[in-house]
């Protein structure tokens, strides 16, 4: 999120090691500015100038140079001012944007430390493209889709820096000459331009309420709420009703003890809604303006504290439901959360459990909050395992037994290697997934089978053997490791879903008849698949245990509930895209969508 960063057309960030140095200096004629210059493979030039300091805080100058086939106006980073400079058009070939940026040298990390690049050496940079349209050309803070490409290298910070960087800035106000035109990427101006809050991204877990009602009222429609962007579609005797709208990154969803919605809003913090009786949202606050909040959320059972998650790190705040607000600060109380990947964290506290929180990455911990270390835990050393070998179990529920139960999302861009010969196979392999975690009150130990094996969506897409829906493979079979060797050594899913789904969370109904799943959609499949909301079906055997109702090798164990009109044609800016999902006191389901056009909650439930 550092140096700058849009999500219109190209974006640039700073952070993670790359290794080799690929900037070069480079001297605007126009503008006689000179830069530290780096230019990506889709020929669009990232440049960089500054103050000749040896620290930030310090303005910076920035220029980006793309082709004018990827012509999208760059949004900005927020926290930061900017003020466009000299050099700022378009020509018959390419698009420039050149600014002053103000605060764009260091920014808040996950952690809340702050970070800054590197003045005396380099700094590691990556950057993403994106050739769709972007939602509204007009709006500094508006998204693009997925991005078609991207780079990362090791940009050289100190050739960026120059005694005449002020001599530069003053020298270069951008006037209205001939060279800005109607279709010019940004709009002619030479005063401070301060940005408003980018779209952000996270996920969900939530906390149910005893059921009072087994008839729930859902609205057609709630008052002052915006259209819905996206068509949607529901299944018989199902309604959806948008009940807000307006939110940034909507991702996890809770219910307090008032009945109030807490909300994780990637990027802004956690907002809190107040429910009128028809189902419809009355009043909405901010009450954690936590901007490195990405996903998890949970209540203690009291409902007297609240816990959340950023990338690395667990916080906690003293929480009042008749109020919906904090009392008092927040505190770290587990750390050490890698942050690189997927930034989804999933907070579950279990009633049976009241002590034990569960939080997830690859590998699922259990922490008990009754006897928190003076300095937090250590996710790494601390608490203990739930299981292992979980690509990105985001979504956790309980079934009526207490035992846990988890949606996986498989793998992307996978080939199957035989005799040295790749084939892919990304279109539907591998196969996203539910799987049996168990009893979080004991260690479990079972390895789940990632990185090394895989479930199968689509078996004829392997020729070299024969395989099922259901069943394990691995990329590349040798004497080593082979697919008979995950027979023997890794926990298969219990039930397989088509890849690139993406299930974000999921619920059990009060019943435990049905878990419900937020598929979130995919993003490298044509045609897409996901954007729904999907039931699975399960029995209770006489033995008392749950399982699903459909065999493992099935490919019709669930059953679409609401789903996107277009789904087959869906992306970031043109679906919604369910995420978190919380059961209310009537048995409804009130749901989150992150979609970068606009975050929205959804009220859905049978009439």
């Amino acid at each position: 999120m550092g140096l700058f960063q849009h999500f219109l057309g190209t974006g640039l960030f700073v952070a993670v090691v790359y290794g080799q140095v690929l900037s070069v200096p480079y001297c605007d004629s126009l503008t006689t500015i000179c830069y530290s210059s780096f230019a990506n493979e889709q020929g669009i030039s990232y440049r960089i100038a500054l103050r000749d300091v040896s620290a930030a805080p310090s303005d910076a100058i920035i220029q980006i140079v793309a082709p004018i086939d990827d012509l999208s106006q760059p949004g900005t980073y927020d926290l930061a001012e900017y003020t466009y400079l000299r050099g700022t058009g378009t020509n018959s070939t390419h698009w420039t944007l050149t600014v002053r940026c103000r605060g764009c040298t260091n920014w808040p990390s996950n952690d809340k430390s702050i970070a800054s690049i590197n003045y005396t050496g380099t700094s590691n940079v990556a950057c993403a493209q994106a050739k769709q349209p972007v939602v509204d050309p007009t709006d500094n803070a508006t998204a693009f889709n997925y991005h078609d490409g991207f780079s990362k290298w090791e940009h050289d910070i100190r050739a960026a820096r120059s005694p005449l960087f002020d001599t530069w800035v003053s020298a270069n106000p951008l006037s209205t000459d001939s060279t800005i035109t109607s279709s010019s990427p940004v709009t002619p101006t030479s005063t401070l331009l301060t940005t408003s809050t980018l779209p952000p991204s996270i996920s969900a877990s939530s906390t149910r309420l005893i059921p009072a009602h087994s008839t729930p009222p859902i609205p057609a429609s709630c008052p002052d709420v915006p259209s819905a962007k996206y068509e949607g579609v529901v299944a018989s005797g199902w309604r959806a009703t948008k009940v807000k709208g307006g939110m940034g990154a909507a991702r996890g969803v809770i219910f307090d003890t008032a009945g109030n919605i807490l909300v994780v809003e990637s990027g802004k913090g956690i907002t809190a809604h107040t429910v009128g009786s028809d189902g419809c949202i009355t009043s909405s606050k901010t009450i954690i303006p936590q901007r490195s909040l990405s996903h998890g959320i949970a209540l203690d059972a009291n409902g007297t504290t609240l816990y959340a998650t950023s990338m690395t790190s667990i916080w906690s705040w003293t929480y009042d439901s008749k109020t919906s607000a904090i009392v008092g600060g927040s505190k770290m109380i587990i750390s050490g959360m890698s942050n690189s990947g997927h930034p989804s964290r999933t907070l579950v506290i279990l009633p049976n459990y009241p002590n034990l929180l569960i939080t997830q990455r690859a590998v699922i911990k259990v922490f008990d909050m009754s006897v928190i270390p003076a300095a937090g835990y250590k996710f790494v050393t601390d608490g203990h395992q739930a299981g292992y070998g979980l690509r990105n179990e985001v979504g956790l529920a309980f079934n009526g037994n207490n035992i846990m139960w988890g949606v996986e999302n498989g793998s992307d861009e996978i080939k199957r290697t035989i005799n040295n010969s790749a084939i892919d196979m990304h279109q539907d392999n591998p196969a996203d997934e539910l799987n049996y975690l168990g009893d979080i009150s004991t260690p479990n130990t079972k390895w789940y089978g990632y990185p090394t094996c895989y479930t199968i969506w689509k078996p004829s897409d392997i020729t070299d053997r024969a395989f099922a829906v259901g069943d394990q493979f691995v990329f590349a079979p040798n004497e080593t490791f082979s697919d008979e060797t995950c027979k023997i050594k890794s926990e298969p899913a219990r039930l397989a879903f088509q890849a690139h789904s993406a299930p974000l969370d999921a619920k059990f109904d009060p019943s435990f008849e049905n878990l419900y799943i937020a598929f979130h959609g995919s993003w490298n499949r044509v045609p897409t698949t996901g954007y729904k909301i999907v039931a699975v079906p399960f029995t209770q055997n006489v033995d008392g245990l749950y399982k699903p109702t459909a065999p493992p090798d099935s490919s019709t164990g669930y059953v679409d509930i609401w789903w996107n009109a277009n789904v087959t044609s869906c992306g970031a800016t043109s679906c919604f895209r369910p995420v978190g999902i919380a059961f209310d006191a009537f048995e409804r389901m009130y749901i989150t969508s992150d979609a970068t056009a606009e975050g929205e909650l959804w009220i859905l439930g049978k009439v």
